[in-house]
């Protein structure tokens, strides 16, 4: 590369020079500098003017920030937001390989965490901030992030789109859009986005690639006003019409592969109704961690549950013993018959091999279809936590048990009971607004107290 017009400032330490045209390109009267940082390679950055004295005035701003940055520490050379992301993702993944020879409670990272992030990274965050410097990105980009986030499936670059491809252990995958994929997302989607692309500014200053008052301003979104916050839920003949759909299903299973799932996953709903445990702590549960125990001649069932990084113990109603048990010859049976080896240490919800089950959604999915409760009277759809939901209710509902005590079995907080489990209906329990106060006895059929 040729130069022209090159001179020195600052004692030989910035150099500015305008690029001579070659291969018959047009000449630009655009000026460069070349800068030598103590310790460090010469810097060449484009100054993006064609006046001198403003050309001067950027390069030397540039120099002194250089230096600053190489007194600290910092990285000299601008990093673009796709790489910086990407060695986020690497290192995330190498965390939650590490994590994977630990007990899940004692696990920070797992699978779900890392793949959650690398669909946020991949499929918005890169896409949109392509080609930007790190450096680079400001507060409106955040804003502007967001309107374009909203509008990504409506009216954006996903709202062309009729299948979804991505790609799953090696292979491409392609299916039809989601009901999700062609709306608006809700706010508590993007605000996890937004929470991804505030770790990954702060991996860079951890990385020293920026400081902490480069990282622009990064709000989550606010939940709008009159948002319901309800969680599906299910009444009693909802869970006893499921159950029976199950049960009818399972009966007329030939295959003894298929009818063992469908077995386990009825016991499966019946522990979730029984003890109101969250989705993590029944996948976390084994047989080790119930306990039976006998108070005034009558048995009991202590249950140890941990998941979302808490602890617990909680007390399961009557009928979870017989599950319980039930539980555990299954697991005994599929043993001898499969040639592993029983022990307590199990997994509560593992399969005939032995082997811990990960998720129950598809077969719960089926089960909810299948039974017309997939989806609730308001279009959401219904998961395992309906279960949870169903328990805290019923117990309010039939229970001899207050708020306080129920938060402490379910370790959720008075205020999450209220605003997102709890849906009562007065009319359910006519019989506790009887009660006497200061009118008791004016209106009856005393004709003196007419009045």
């Amino acid at each position: 590369m040729a130069y022209r017009d090159k001179y020195e400032i600052r004692q030989g330490r910035i150099q500015l020079y305008r690029r001579t045209a070659e291969g018959g390109k047009h000449q630009s009267d655009a000026w460069y500098c070349a800068l030598r940082i103590p310790g460090q390679k010469t810097i060449r950055r484009s100054l993006k003017t064609t006046i001198q004295d403003e050309a001067e005035r950027k390069a030397e701003n540039i120099w002194f920030d250089l230096n600053q940055r190489n007194e600290r520490g910092l990285s000299l050379s601008t990093k673009r937001f796709d790489l910086v992301a990407n060695r986020f993702l690497t290192d995330l993944e190498n965390k939650v390989e590490q994590d994977s020879k630990l007990e899940p409670l004692m696990q920070q990272f797992k699978p779900s965490l890392y793949k959650g992030k690398r669909i946020d990274i991949h499929k918005f965050l890169i896409p949109y901030f392509d080609g930007k410097n790190l450096h680079d990105i400001t507060d409106q980009d955040i804003l502007n992030f967001e309107h374009w986030r909203r509008n990504y499936w409506i009216s954006g670059a996903g709202s062309t789109q009729t299948h979804v491809e991505f790609t799953r252990n090696g292979r491409t995958v392609r299916r039809s859009k989601l009901a999700n994929e062609q709306k608006e997302p809700n706010w508590n989607t993007i605000n996890k986005e937004l929470t991804t692309l505030r770790q990954i500014f702060e991996f860079a200053r951890k990385s020293s690639i920026i400081e902490g008052r480069e990282i622009p301003v990064i709000k989550n979104v606010k939940k709008p006003r009159y948002t319901k916050t309800k969680k599906p839920g299910l009444t009693e003949p909802d869970v006893k019409h499921l159950l029976e759909t199950l049960v009818t299903r399972y009966k007329h299973q030939a295959n003894p592969k298929h009818q063992r799932s469908h077995k386990l996953l009825l016991h499966y709903i019946s522990w979730m109704c029984l003890t109101g445990m969250r989705v993590a702590e029944a996948k976390n549960l084994k047989i080790s961690d119930c306990r039976k125990f006998t108070k005034e001649d009558k048995s009991y069932l202590k249950v140890f549950v941990h998941g979302k990084g808490k602890s617990r113990e909680l007390v399961a109603l009557d009928e979870a013993i017989t599950v319980l048990d039930k539980l555990v010859y299954f697991h005994k049976t599929n043993a001898a018959l499969h040639g592993w080896i029983y022990s307590d240490d199990l997994h509560i919800f593992s399969d005939q091999y032995g082997k811990a089950v990960g998720s129950f959604a598809n077969g719960l999915n089926r089960a909810f279809e299948d039974a017309g409760l997939l989806y609730d009277v308001y279009g959401d759809k219904r998961s395992g936590g309906a279960f949870r939901k169903y328990y805290i209710t019923h117990a309010l509902i039939v229970g001899n048990i207050n708020y306080f005590e129920l938060a402490k079995q379910t370790g959720n907080s008075i205020q999450v009971i209220e605003e997102y489990y709890a849906e009562i209906d007065p009319t359910q329990r006519p019989e506790m607004f009887i009660f006497k106060n200061a009118l008791t006895g004016v209106y009856d059929d005393n004709p003196a107290n007419k009045f």
